[in-house]
């Protein structure tokens, strides 16, 4: 009868604790909602309004190339003649595509934005459950386990994650969170080795590996060599194995995609190299940045990384150190990059001040083992529950008076955050029909990008599919891509001054790339522009209350810089020219070179023609005789 009731209440408690985490699943599932709409939270996610904040337009645009490009030629490597007179779309570039580019491949391949909502939605979703497996890894029970998901939902909807996602850094959220996942696993693969931490150790490493393979190796090689040295000696062979098959599965598993990533990093600029620590290091600064978020969230932060350090202290005295030299080790590797995010420039470009929330989920684990220790020492300290329930009443009203106005200030926070943006809007819209009713697809439009914050929209990165339009510029200003060298960038073209060029120099550049058009915001842009003879206003255009113009350039447009052919299409598959007739043998176009490149009829050769002032060649064809149709397309190497 005891062994029954026993029995029985063994069941109910694990039957408690279930609907515990999963009514924390759900709520965090409707605060993931609350991303797209505060009404008709469903509805939203099936439209076909993007995403327009930060980066996420970016993510989209690449996302649809990639998936399309893998279904019709196997890889997610493209030629994109869209922008910047044509770059190739690689791993490299935009690595928070990658995300997307799943997301819209489970949707079919074509260009679905509710794809991507749905996705972005389901993983911020998960991130209870992975913070509940990493927990169980570890070796916490069922309420704590409930508590390190409840601590990652207040993590995850405060300002150092919200910025994350406003960024669109879902790159980032999917690595780090499966690092954590991953150490939690390793624990328990030490522990106990099975086949559902061997599963979970496969599709964590698969998800690190595809988010950042970069930063996601350097903390996982950092981690493997303290794990193994700490624990391979007390094992056997076939442990050894096993581990060594998971981690190597992970990598192989992305190695489709890796190996272009490796082969593409030539098209990234250097980043300035620079050691200038910024101003203002000291204590005050570093505490009173909005770096920690809100002050609820700076106080939260305080708390878990002091207790997490306490905790991390007792694991090490209570036979954990495996477990605390790991966590210890991700906790401080990440805080450490993030503070040298906000002192050291070049740390800053890079955006490393984004690894706070990682650095947090890092905390939960050991803050949450010191916590459970604590109550079950006040516990059999006070011999009486009554006692040890006062005592955390009076913890609790007391840390709720000593932060009410912290919390008075975030408490809209319980009505769930703020949505993301949606959407073009009618000024953006304007933009779009301006350009449809002002240009036509025989030439270029010349876009001045106007760089600011991670968090302003990269919407005009959708200008291709919504407007039907080519563009030097637009596609990200904040890009470190070779093939940017044309861009127009605050009153700077190919990086000089406008104000330094001449009218000939204009004339010049807008005949090699081919430019029809100039959208420009600047007012030293426009007034340079007023006065050059060739160009000629059209039309206004505004957007986020700043005005800018639209000016028609009145020259020949033509892709054609040698020779003449007719401009027939151009997307991500091939570029079609029509009646083609050389000159001195000889048909040069307005579009970059790129290693892969073929051309069809045989008896067309294809090669490079230097450019004095652009990094990357030009196209020229090598054409004996006319020429009806020639069909260029680019296969990865």
């Amino acid at each position: 009868m005891k062994e029954d009731l026993t029995q029985h209440h063994s069941w109910f408690s694990r039957l408690c604790w279930a609907s515990v985490m999963m009514t924390l699943v759900i709520a965090q599932g409707w605060f993931s909602l609350r991303l797209f709409g505060t009404e008709a939270q469903w509805r939203p996610l099936g439209d076909d309004r993007p995403v327009v904040s930060g980066r996420h337009p970016l993510h989209l645009y690449h996302g649809y190339l990639a998936a399309r490009s893998l279904l019709e030629q196997g890889t997610v490597c493209c030629y994109d003649p869209s922008f910047q007179a044509g770059y190739p779309q690689t791993p490299v570039f935009d690595g928070g595509s990658r995300p997307a580019a799943l997301f819209l491949l489970l949707g079919g391949g074509s260009y679905q934005p509710a794809a991507y909502k749905i996705g972005l939605a389901a993983c911020c979703a998960a991130l209870p459950l992975a913070l509940a497996l990493a927990a169980w890894g570890f070796g916490l029970g069922r309420r704590a386990r409930c508590v390190c998901a409840a601590l990652g939902i207040f993590i995850c909807w405060g300002s150092p994650f919200r910025s994350l996602l406003e960024i669109g850094d879902l790159d980032l959220y999917l690595a780090m969170l499966a690092a954590l996942v991953q150490v939690g696993l390793l624990l328990r693969f030490d522990r106990a080795p099975g086949p559902l931490s061997w599963l979970g150790l496969l599709v964590s490493g698969c998800v690190g590996w595809f988010g950042q393979p970069l930063l996601y190796a350097g903390l996982l090689i950092v981690i493997l060599a303290v794990y193994y040295l700490s624990v391979g000696a007390r094992h056997e062979f076939h442990w050894h194995l096993a581990l060594g098959s998971v981690l190597l599965a992970g990598l192989m598993a992305n190695a489709f995609w890796l190996a272009d990533w490796v082969r593409y990093s030539w098209i990234l600029a250097p980043l300035p190299v620079g050691d200038r620590l910024l101003e203002h290091r000291t204590f005050h600064y570093f505490w009173t940045t909005s770096f920690w978020g809100e002050p609820a969230d700076r106080a939260l932060a305080l708390v878990l990384f002091l207790s997490a350090a306490a905790g991390i202290v007792l694991l090490n005295r209570r036979r954990g150190r495996l477990a605390a030299r790991l966590l210890g080790l991700g906790m401080a590797c990440l805080l450490a990059l993030a503070i040298a995010g906000i002192a050291w420039e070049p740390a800053g470009r890079v955006g490393a001040a984004k690894l706070l929330a990682p650095a947090l989920w890092f905390a939960v684990l050991p803050a949450v083992y010191l916590w459970k220790h604590a109550v079950r020492w006040l516990w059999r300290v006070n011999e009486c529950p009554y006692r040890t329930a006062a005592l955390f009443t009076s913890l609790a009203i007391a840390g709720v008076w000593a932060g009410w106005p912290a919390l008075a200030a975030t408490a809209e926070w319980w009505r769930g955050p703020e949505p993301l943006d949606l959407g073009l809007g009618a000024e953006r819209e304007a933009i779009v029909s301006t350009l449809t009713a002002h240009t036509t697809p025989e030439a270029r439009i010349l876009w001045e990008d106007r760089p600011g914050s991670d968090e302003r929209s990269r919407w005009t990165a959708l200008l291709p599919l919504l407007a039907e339009r080519t563009f030097i510029g637009g596609l990200d200003a904040q890009a470190t891509l070779e093939h940017g060298f044309a861009s127009f960038i605050e009153q700077q073209r190919a990086g000089r001054p406008l104000t330094d060029w001449s009218d000939a120099d204009l004339h010049d550049f807008s005949r090699r790339y081919n430019l029809g058009w100039v959208a420009c915001w600047s007012p030293a842009a426009v007034a340079r522009l007023r006065a050059w003879p060739l160009a000629e206003a059209v039309a206004p255009l505004v957007e986020d209350g700043q005005s800018g113009w639209l000016f028609a350039l009145r020259r020949p447009a033509s892709f054609v810089l040698k020779g003449r052919a007719r401009w027939v299409k151009a997307d991500c598959r091939y570029i079609a020219l029509g009646e083609v007739e050389p000159e001195d043998g000889k048909v040069v176009l307005s579009l970059h070179y790129q290693a892969g490149m073929e051309v069809t009829p045989s008896r067309v050769l294809l090669e490079k023609e230097m450019d004095p002032y652009d990094p990357i060649p030009f196209v020229r064809l090598r054409v004996p005789t006319p020429v009806t149709r020639v069909t260029i397309m680019w296969r990865d190497p």
